[in-house]
């Protein structure tokens, strides 16, 4: 009969490897479901975990989801780089060599699929009408100068993580009511 000893150093190391594996598929399918046709993918990433989001973006997002975001929001690609505070040929070549975004450039694709989920989330909550666009209604919207944000368009805040909170407390403004 043959026993295994592990050393309590040895089996965390396993456990480790084995939460990664899952971390990493579990980032895979968050981003394919974010892809297809018919998906509620936005809604998924807002309501996911904050420290999952996180594993996410140092994960590093699909330089691909720049042009499937983009396009859903009905925006070229070279706006959506500009008011992202993305560099063009840095994703440009990352999407030619179909590599990751770096973290931080994860930080901001994520905060704005995030931003998107919270609006699809909104329409679900109330009763989700048939053929609306989070992602092209969020593009609109965002191009229109907010009181509530001192007359900027929430289009000038999407760059950095302070400015999307901003829009995303606005947003749930919005849906409470407590609109200003």
């Amino acid at each position: 009969m043959t026993t295994v000893s592990s050393s309590p150093k040895a089996a965390a190391s396993r456990a480790a490897k084995v939460a990664l594996t899952a971390r990493a598929r579990q980032s895979a399918f968050v981003w394919e479901h974010l892809t297809r046709e018919s998906h509620t993918g936005y809604a998924d990433l807002y309501l996911m975990p904050p420290i999952e989001r996180a594993v996410l973006v140092k994960k590093g997002a699909p330089s691909n989801m720049v042009g499937v975001i983009s396009k859903e929001m009905d925006m070229s690609k070279d706006r959506f780089v500009r008011i992202m505070g993305l560099s063009r040929a840095t994703v440009t070549r990352k999407m030619a060599n179909k590599t990751d975004l770096s973290a931080d450039e994860s930080e901001r694709l994520v905060g704005l699929a995030k931003l998107i989920g919270q609006v699809e989330a909104i329409v679900s909550e109330s009763g989700s009408p048939a053929g609306f666009k989070p992602a092209r209604w969020f593009s609109e919207w965002i191009e229109q100068p907010a009181p509530a944000l001192g007359g900027r368009k929430p289009e000038e805040l999407l760059d950095t993580s302070d400015g999307r909170e901003a829009v995303a407390r606005l947003l749930a403004q919005m849906q409470s009511g407590a609109y200003a």
